[in-house]
């Protein structure tokens, strides 16, 4: 190359590196206020006595998250917008943001605190840093209350004021300790209560002293109750259905019950009552409500492998006059089962060694419910239903059930969340199954009284059942209990051929321990210690139904089994594996064949229920991360057999066991692992023989079978993974 031209070259690059050069040092166009910037981390450096996550909440500045939470590794080695929701937020959003952290400190005593945002440029867009420094609080001095009228006990006071001498001045608790101080002095019935407080500037000693003044002033009645927006409903029905009756006392909790009577209703999309001004003693009530439209529709259609194809219609009426309502409920499945029957990823319903569906356990299942409520009777706590009713259910080889019938059931609400309910249920029923399952759900192995069975039976209880929950939380309590009590009673008087006396009931208690606290910025729940319980007991005469058993293990009992596995059980054994350990046609009918080298693999359990049940369940439940918590729990539980034929025993356990709980949107995930108890155990063991006339007759072996689910052993982690029972489910345990 010639030498000009070298010189050209070295001359263009010189030329393009002094421009790079200067653009590098030309300062960047300051940004606007309402420029776009991506935020890809948010952080509060300095934030050590509030919750972070309360932080953010009213913040307009976002994090970019990654969209999945299974796709976090591929959001730390890429940016794409595919895989990475991304946020932006501006200048003047971060300044709204800064005023927005300045009123919230403010708001809890916080009054110095200093706040100010730190912008970090990187690859994929800027980390925002709001740094605090949040400075000496103002704290609550001395709390004074004065009442006019001694209308609260020393008690009520100290639980229902939540600001605390020497405390933070968190005008938040502060208005929740007024709203709690009015609705409790409301529900009193001095619905005109007057509330004033004072609370002065602070001192250079940054102490606050607080004071409430209390005036009740006078007792409030209910005078007219007026209806609006009401066209098919008639004010009488509607008055009906509200607690706040003429005469009564003005109170918040009749407000709050009588909205949640009317909603009771399908009928009332809204129900609003208008709380009248102070100042008159009788108050006229307004009820604002909105109506629905007169019919719903809906359906819904979809599959499983285990049910096949799958079809349900609910059809309601939302108004017959006087604020009745009639639902119809269908739901069909074993759809196109003849077709789908094994194959694919379909379930095997029958045998391959069978031909057809002789007993009819591929025809479609079905199961339908008409039921017409009456709610508001004598008052708005009492409701009436009426029901009828008539399903087919199939469990794949080995029932299946059919039955028609009706309910007819009334339930009272002594005081809210406290309903009282009497129910009768008449039913005909037909139970088709094998031999195994008479013997082992009924106790009934002869094939006379069987073939009885097999006939249209009549099941007739009567019973009363009574619930209270005071518990804190429907889903996830910390603290209160809940309670649930129930008797049945059947007889040929109330119209059964079955003939029992049951009486069983469960409670659960939850306790907070240890307090609300802030660490690392970070607000920590609680721990919560829950304890439940159940008991029960049947006393039958003659055949027990298996429907009025008791039954203990799994998801919601003693989690180191899975469902009903816990109790009397039966072994259940083919004559071809006995035939293969020696045994002969004579000794598998006389019962006298020795089961004990049959392999465990062969035996199949059949859990046959009990007449009594006892059950206690302990957790602590710990938290771990923001929306993360930790188990650790024990269960156990006895099944008895006293006073049924059964030809097993009663069996119990303890099991303990560990699980994770994460709050999500749609509620309380479980995961639990429960730990299966060591050791084999002895039990019956049935095989069903020909009786030479084509049915088959039960034969349970003399001699009982040692047996454990983990035997033979396939090494020992696989041991260790047998005895370990896992549980998947939404909602706590209990």
């Amino acid at each position: 190359m010639p030498v000009s031209a070298y010189r050209l070259v070295l001359a263009a690059t010189l030329l393009v590196l002094c421009a790079e050069i200067a653009r590098a040092q030309t300062p960047a166009a300051p940004r606007g206020k309402h420029d776009s910037i991506t935020v890809t981390t948010i952080s509060f450096p300095g934030a050590k006595n509030v919750s972070v996550d309360d932080l953010r909440r009213p913040l307009f500045t976002r994090a970019s998250p990654c969209r999945l939470p299974f796709l976090i590794p591929l959001c730390k080695l890429s940016g794409s917008q595919i895989i990475v929701d991304r946020r932006r937020t501006t200048s003047a959003a971060l300044a709204d943001d800064l005023d927005k952290l300045r009123i919230y400190y403010w708001q809890r005593g916080f009054r110095e605190a200093q706040i100010d945002t730190v912008l970090t440029p990187g690859k994929r867009g800027v980390a925002v840093a709001f740094t605090i420094v949040e400075g000496e609080p103002t704290r609550v001095g001395s709390v004074t209350v004065t009442q006019h009228a001694p209308v609260l006990s020393d008690k009520e006071l100290s639980d229902l004021i939540e600001l605390h001498q020497g405390e933070p001045l968190n005008l938040i608790a502060l208005d929740s300790t007024l709203a709690h101080l009015r609705a409790v002095i409301w529900n009193k019935g001095y619905g005109d209560v007057r509330i004033d407080t004072s609370v002065p500037r602070p001192d250079a000693s940054r102490i606050v002293p607080v004071r409430f003044d209390i005036d009740p002033r006078w007792i409030t009645r209910v005078g007219r109750v007026e209806f609006e927006g009401n066209a098919s409903l008639s004010d009488a029905t509607l008055r009906r259905g509200v607690r706040l009756q003429p005469g009564t006392l003005y109170t918040r909790d009749a407000i709050l019950e009588s909205q949640k009577r009317l909603f009771q209703s399908p009928a009332i999309a809204r129900a609003v009552v208008i709380t009248p001004a102070a100042g008159d003693s009788v108050k006229t009530i307004t009820v604002e409500v909105t109506e629905t439209k007169p019919r719903h529709i809906a359906t819904t259609i979809g599959f499983n492998t285990i049910e096949f194809g799958q079809a349900a219609l609910e059809v309601r009426h939302n108004n017959l006059g006087s604020g009745r309502w009639l639902s119809l409920n269908v739901a069909a499945g074993n759809l196109l089962a003849e077709q789908l029957n094994g194959n694919a990823f379909f379930q095997r319903a029958l045998p391959k060694d069978i031909t057809g569906d002789p007993q009819g356990f591929l025809n479609p299942t079905y199961q339908a419910t008409a039921t017409l409520t009456q709610p508001w009777i004598a008052g708005a706590r009492t409701s009436v239903a009426l029901s009828a009713f008539a399903g087919r259910r199939a469990l794949a080889n080995v029932v299946i059930d059919e039955d028609f019938g009706a309910t007819l059931g009334l339930v009272h609400e002594l005081s809210p969340r406290t309903p009282l309910g009497i129910n009768y249920r008449i039913e005909s029923t037909r139970v088709q199954g094998s031999a195994v399952y008479f013997c082992a759900g009924y106790g009934i192995c002869d094939a006379a009284t069987r073939a009885q069975l097999t006939q249209r039976q009549r099941l007739a209880p009567i019973g009363l059942s009574g619930w209270v929950d005071r518990a804190d939380d429907l889903e996830n309590p910390t603290r209160g209990y809940t309670g649930v009590a129930d008797a049945e009673f059947a007889s040929s008087a109330t119209g059964s051929n079955f003939t029992h006396s049951r009486i069983a009931a469960d409670a659960s208690v939850y306790r907070a321990v240890g307090t609300r606290k802030i660490v690392a910025g970070e607000e920590q729940t609680p721990k919560v210690f829950a304890l439940h319980g159940r008991a029960g007991f049947v006393k039958p005469d003659g055949v027990l139904h298996p429907r009025s058993r008791f039954y203990a293990g799994g998801m919601q009992s003693v989690r180191g089994f899975a469902e009903n596995e816990l109790g009397p059980t039966l072994l259940q054994v083919r004559r071809a594996s006995l035939l293969a350990v020696g045994c002969t046609d004579a000794t598998i009918s006389s019962g006298s064949c020795d089961p004990t080298a049959v392999p465990g693999d062969q035996l199949f359990t059949r859990p046959i229920g009990g007449s009594s049940v006892i059950e206690a369940n302990a957790e602590i439940r710990v938290p771990l991360l923001k929306a993360l918590g930790g188990v650790l729990f024990v269960d156990g539980a006895y099944v008895g057999t006293s006073g049924i034929a059964s030809p097993a025993r009663g069996k119990g356990a303890i099991t303990p066991g560990a699980g994770f709980r994460y709050r999500s949107p749609l509620g309380v995930l479980r995961m639990d692992f429960g730990l299966r108890p060591v050791g084999a155990q002895n039990y019956p063991v049935v095989v069903a023989v020909d009786d030479g006339n084509g049915l088959d007759r039960i034969v349970t072996l003399s001699r009982e079978k040692s047996y454990s689910p983990i035997d033979p052993s396939p090494g020992t982690l696989h041991s260790i993974a047998r005895r370990i029972v896992v549980h998947f489910a939404m909602g706590q345990a209990f």
